[in-house]
């Protein structure tokens, strides 16, 4: 009967996941790169599609070494197949989420041997806020969180089944891990595999200990294989990836400029997994009552890390993925075991919170606050509205209804917001008002200046170069440590050199264009001697 039931939720998984697959799709490509942290790895995978060198990666032609290849690769790879665009760019990451509610899925079916809890686990995951930011903003963070959660799950499946070659996948996992972003990629899967305990739930399968040593090999080879490369090509290298990328980036706030207060995670943490971070703070007394294992697991998974990473200088809300994917099973767990009357009052406030919403989706086009969105496009909140009223007079037990209730918003909110992205590109910071004037006046092939700006999503979006002008600017302030010839001078000018100086002069007879971000000073105001045209772009003036 158990398995009659897994196999059915089974089929009712891979149903939800294709639904999913075409919905994170839709229009994916429909707005630009944003700016900084998209663009800059969208920049660098486009130009590591474009010279097939993928052991350096390179950002405005300047290499750039801030996190390992994989997430540049992958990316690259969808470029590969769809072209250097947006849609390419993203491809994969749509890939890496589908792949993660899988896994919360097949991780639920171990801890709780329940597949419909594991469905509803995995559901919830698909519905928390930063999750879906995660898949719609190309970072690192989602493609690490996949090999994390996957590692997860090989350990726990070598701890359950005792096979040696979970052991051994486990690792590599590991090392992919390690490869997309450096030691934070182990944190989680050795804390789980801490909090999974150390015995076999099996007293006679066991895997025998010596394992261990060929399986870490297989870690310590694969995982350091590109450090130890570039270390081996140039010994600045050991200083730069152990001390300035490991130690700084957690001990100094500054180093990365991403300072953030020491409540930054306890804060948004919660905010932004909602409504599930609420039910489970006003339950959290039901958790005393987890089983051992589980509140051990769950502490390490969760409260351990959120700790760990809150006194780390650098924060981003991406960087504790993970524990969502912790949070989404511990949900489901209190959603399972917590008192009627508290799980009708949850259920109820949960479709309030998604009502809300819902009615502020369908509003705000309406207000005068400069957003601009088809009429048709607000058939969306009208469905989750109705849907919310089916199921809020429906027969289902409470727990379905508020997890299905996510989900319907969910769904009907990846194709809103891509249609919102693509009509108000002020809320995307990026460049493709300015690339759609350069074309509209057919200037692609000329020499294209940006003034004081790294400016990445406007090379990714023209497909080429683009000529960076520094004039004091810290954001232009490139790491040329590893540069083993002056070819990236050509796209990076520094006014305060007379050398470069002379080179802008020469650009400045070749025609370019040139974008600059509100106005220049005073004293730069010679150069626009050489433009006759000028058309404003949002924040920006695009002369030619």
């Amino acid at each position: 009967m158990l398995q009659h039931r897994k196999h059915r939720t089974d089929q009712t998984l891979y149903g939800l996941l294709l639904v999913l697959f075409l919905l994170l799709l839709f229009n994916l490509g429909g707005w630009g790169v944003i700016e900084t942290s998209e663009a800059r790895y969208a920049e660098i995978s486009r130009e590591m599609w474009l010279s097939g060198d993928l052991l350096h990666p390179r950002l405005l032609g300047i290499q750039h070494f801030h996190k390992p290849p994989v997430t540049y690769i992958i990316s690259a790879m969808g470029m590969l197949l769809f072209g250097p665009d947006a849609f390419g760019a993203r491809f994969f990451l749509q890939v890496s989420l589908l792949l993660q509610v899988w896994l919360v899925y097949l991780i639920g079916n171990e801890l709780f041997k329940e597949p419909r809890q594991a469905l509803l686990a995995a559901v919830v995951y698909l519905t928390i806020p930063a999750v879906l930011i995660s898949a719609r903003n190309l970072t690192t963070d989602s493609f690490l969180t996949t090999f994390e959660l996957a590692a997860i799950f090989a350990w726990l499946k070598y701890k359950t089944h005792a096979k040696a070659g979970w052991l051994y996948f486990f690792y590599l996992l590991l090392a992919l891990a390690f490869l997309t972003k450096g030691p934070v990629g182990l944190i989680f899967p050795v804390l789980a595999a801490i909090g999974f305990g150390g015995n076999f739930t099996s007293a006679t399968n066991r895997v025998a200990g010596w394992h261990h040593l060929p399986a870490l090999l297989l870690f310590l080879v694969i995982g350091s294989s590109w450090y130890v490369y570039l270390m081996l090509q140039d010994p600045q290298f050991v200083d730069y990836f152990l001390f300035k990328h490991t130690v700084q980036r957690y001990a100094n706030p500054e180093t990365f400029g991403r300072s953030k207060p020491w409540w930054f995670y306890l804060v948004l943490a919660p905010a932004l997994s909602l409504p599930w971070s609420a039910i489970l703070l006003l339950q959290v007394k039901k958790l005393k009552d987890l089983p051992g294992p589980l509140k051990r697991l769950f502490i390490l998974w969760i409260l351990v890390p959120l700790v760990f990473f809150s006194f780390s200088g650098s924060k981003l809300i991406l960087y504790i993925l993970p524990i969502f994917a912790g949070q989404a099973l511990l949900t489901v767990w209190m959603l399972y075991n917590m008192p009627a009357p508290a799980l009708k009052r949850a259920m109820h406030g949960g479709l309030l919170y998604f009502t809300v919403l819902a009615v502020a989706l369908f509003v705000a086009p309406l207000l005068p606050v400069g957003i601009v969105l088809p009429w048709r496009v607000l058939t969306f909140p009208v469905l989750i509205l109705g849907a919310f009223y089916i199921l809020w007079t429906g027969e289902r037990p409470n727990q379905q209804k508020l997890v299905y209730g996510a989900l319907v918003f969910t769904a009907l909110l990846l194709p809103y917001s891509t249609k919102l992205l693509a009509y108000n590109p002020q809320f995307t910071n990026g460049s493709r008002p300015i690339a759609e004037v350069i074309r509209a006046n057919n200037l692609e092939e000329r020499p294209i200046l940006v003034y004081n700006k790294l400016l990445p999503s406007l090379a990714f979006e023209l497909n080429r170069s683009i000529v960076s002008l520094e004039d004091g600017s810290s954001h232009l302030e490139r790491e040329v440590q590893f540069e083993q010839d002056e070819q990236w001078r050509e796209q990076l000018l520094q006014l305060n050199q007379q050398e470069d100086m002379e080179r802008l002069k020469e650009l400045l007879q070749q025609h370019p264009v040139l974008v600059v971000k509100n106005k220049l000073p005073e004293e730069r105001q010679w150069i626009l001697q050489h433009f006759k045209n000028q058309v404003q772009a949002g924040k920006w003036m695009v002369y030619f």
